[in-house]
């Protein structure tokens, strides 16, 4: 128990200490300490205590450095578990020569990339007209928990341009695995913003087959928004996805190295296509509906989920939702009914309440229902212009097990 206190009087004065010298003007960020402890019928108590930093400071059009520092520690106080360190990203980058050269050091998303991240070095020079080049390398990320790990080498290039009308990235990277190829991908990026009407977004991804060199599409999300009116607004989705391979690096994961029955376990690709429609009715009153076909490769199944919902904004100074969701799945079918009521107080206080209940009729075991409902609150609290705290309760109920959880999390924004 003195441990647990320790830890969280620890945490409780980081949250004091490090927004101290973080008053620059030209450094954003924010800065948190949270906590999370839950309860269920099974006697599994889960309680974690977590910390984050986020540092930005934004790069400039003219020359001078930039930097960006996001990471955090977790401690799992229910069974004694060491801190759980990570950075997602820590780098330094500096822009000189005219401002068309960008030097950046250290773990680093490439957001030219579809999803890429390096520990390294990332090089770009930018010509006129929004159309550049860069390149990159040095160590990856490991590929199952993210830490810090030698035997991954990462090496590749994109391109850009950017136009009033759209922004196009394309990119290649390969990854090497103790010194063998792990994964060799393309990349695909286009956003386009046409008229302010009509935008059209794609993200892909194809990595080179490391035993037919054949190229294998891994990823397609493509999205399509209509603004046809103030009041109405469409929009359309498909989305093409199966799991990225990692060649070398995978096998590790299996005992017998069958590369037929190891390497292809991803053919369960699957596809979805789907329509959102949004609609305001009339001042502070909106509904909206969605409908999307699911379908998967490995046995040709289907699923198709249809949604439907309303929003009321300041109905006697309450904000109401609420929505209505059907499932038909691949092994089961689900109905399931939402509900969350809203207000803010005194101009500091956001206060909801929710509730859904859930219907699932399984096709195993004679066809067998059960019934899932949650509810709970949760509460925001604006203290001042830097510092804000939060906290919801839950509580999760199915048939003959359930959970209640309690989150609370304070924080500084600069």
């Amino acid at each position: 128990m003195t441990n647990k206190i320790n830890t969280a009087l620890l945490l409780s004065l980081l949250l004091i200490i490090v927004p101290l010298p973080l008053h620059a003007g030209d450094i954003k960020g924010n800065f948190y300490v949270s906590d999370y402890y839950s309860v269920d019928s099974n006697n599994y108590d889960l309680h974690i205590l977590t910390s984050r930093l986020k540092l930005d400071k934004p790069e400039d059009e003219k020359t001078g450095y930039y930097f960006k520092l996001d990471g955090r520690v977790r401690k799992k106080i229910s069974n004694g578990d060491i801190p759980e360190y990570k950075f997602y990203e820590l780098w330094m980058g500096y822009k000189f020569l005219g401002e068309k050269l960008n030097v950046i050091a250290g773990r680093q998303y490439i957001d030219e990339m579809y999803d890429t991240s390096v520990d390294g070095l990332n090089i770009k020079y930018s010509f006129k007209k929004g159309l550049g080049i860069g390149v990159f390398g040095g160590l990856a990320p490991d590929k199952y928990d993210y830490s810090f790990n030698a035997d991954f080498k990462s090496a590749g290039l994109y391109g850009y341009l950017d136009q009033d009308s759209y922004k196009l990235r394309l990119g290649y990277e390969r990854i090497n695995f103790k010194g063998k190829t792990d994964r060799e991908y393309f990349s695909l990026k286009f956003f386009s913003d046409l008229k302010n009407k009509v935008k059209l977004n794609v993200i892909s991804s194809a990595s080179i087959n490391q035993l037919t060199h054949d190229i294998d599409i891994e990823n397609i999300n493509t999205n399509f928004l209509y603004n046809y009116s103030k009041d109405l607004r469409l929009g359309l989705f498909y989305n093409y996805y199966r799991a990225i391979k990692y060649f070398e690096s995978s096998k590790q994961f299996f005992d017998r190295i069958d590369l037929n029955e190891s390497y292809f376990l991803d053919t369960n690709s699957q596809t979805r296509t789907g329509l959102r429609v949004d609609y305001k009715l009339f001042k502070g009153l909106s509904v909206y509906a969605s409908a999307a076909y699911q379908k998967r490769n490995i046995d040709h199944k289907d699923a198709f989920r249809l949604i439907g919902g309303l929003r009321k904004y300041d109905l006697l100074g309450f904000d109401i939702s609420g929505r209505y969701t059907h499932i038909d799945n691949f092994t089961s079918r689900n109905n399931e009914f939402n509900v969350e009521l809203s207000r803010y107080l005194f101009n500091k206080f956001d206060v909801s309440v929710y509730a859904s209940h859930e219907q699932e009729e399984l096709e195993i075991e004679n066809r067998f229902t059960r019934g899932l409902l949650t509810y709970g609150t949760s509460v925001y609290w604006l203290i001042n212009k830097n510092y804000y705290a939060s906290m919801f309760v839950e509580h999760y109920d199915e048939d003959d097990y359930y959970n209640t959880s309690l989150f609370t999390q304070a924080g500084y924004r600069f």
